[in-house]
């Protein structure tokens, strides 16, 4: 009995060695390798001076194009845009960035509808930080409060790749270990879409949030760590409903830019929400001519 006890604690202890051995490897590789995810690439910017920093949901990402900030303007630009996020996931970005000491002209943030929802995160985001839940207090704070088994991911070595890896494991560890490159990364942070949709058709909110407290937290925190940022929304196509709504949204935020209705033509739209490559060009055009240029006269 002694010994089948020995050999089960034994092979116990043999079982935890090498999860805590696997944790650690998976977390080194995904900490030094060439960035892939796009949170890879906002650590990646660590100590370094940025002029201009988009962070939003998709309708930045699929929207603001680095490189034409850079030939216009000669100015760095990157597009921190995560699919799907809300502005819990924008406050944690903020804090990053912060965090990370990425020092920047300015930060624009893209509202929109997001000012309505209370609650909820991007998966994207969320799976992509879960490789450095335990590299500072933000990101911790971040899995505890949108992770599913938060405490299991943290304490538990190699739990948390075991339990995404689809989205984390072996697979996406292989990716880093031969450095495939990312498109995404490759293009500062935009991903394009391409073609468009034969019937454009969208809606807002019929009505606003009095206040949003999260929003309030990003300009506090905006305010108490002197980083200058700019609320803007960007455009939704034209057979759009409730298109009052940006300017509800102008009364509630102070300085707010609404280019919500700056492009007309359907031909530039991926759908109601989102622009296509021409659209994205066209639309990265008007914000730095508009903008980025008229700002620094």
């Amino acid at each position: 009995m002694k010994k089948f006890s020995a050999y089960i604690v034994g092979g116990l202890l043999s079982i935890l060695v090498l999860m805590t051995v696997l944790d650690l490897v998976y977390t080194k590789i995904y900490q030094t390798s060439y960035p892939r995810s796009k949170f890879q690439y906002l650590r990646s910017l660590k100590d370094t001076k940025v002029d201009f920093i988009f962070i939003g949901s998709s309708r930045v990402e699929n929207s603001i194009i680095p490189s034409v900030i850079y030939d216009i303007t000669g100015k760095k630009a990157v597009n921190l845009g995560f699919q799907a996020a809300k502005l819990g996931d924008l406050f944690t970005l903020l804090q990053l960035i912060k965090a990370y000491n990425i020092h920047s002209e300015t930060i624009f943030i893209q509202v929109d509808y997001i000012y309505n929802i209370v609650g909820g995160n991007s998966n994207i985001c969320q799976y992509e930080m879960i490789p450095f839940i335990r590299e500072n207090a933000i990101t911790k704070e971040y899995s505890d409060r949108y992770a599913m088994n938060p405490i299991a991911n943290y304490y538990i070595p190699f739990y948390r790749y075991c339990n995404n890896d689809l989205k984390i494991g072996f697979r996406e560890i292989f990716a880093n270990i031969i450095d495939i490159k990312s498109k995404v990364i490759i293009n500062e942070g935009y991903r394009a879409f391409h073609g468009s949709a034969v019937k454009l058709e969208g809606s807002l909110p019929d009505a606003i949030l009095d206040k949003n407290a999260i929003l309030d937290s990003i300009q506090s925190f905006s305010k108490c760590n002197n980083l200058k940022v700019v609320f803007y929304c960007a455009p939704f196509c034209k057979n759009n409903k409730n298109q009052d709504f940006t300017s509800k949204l102008k009364a509630k935020i102070l300085g707010f830019k609404d280019f919500s209705r700056v492009l007309d033509d359907d031909s530039m739209f991926m759908n109601c929400n989102h622009l296509n490559d021409s659209g994205a060009r066209r639309f990265t055009e008007i914000f730095t001519e508009e903008v980025l240029i008229k700002k620094a006269k």
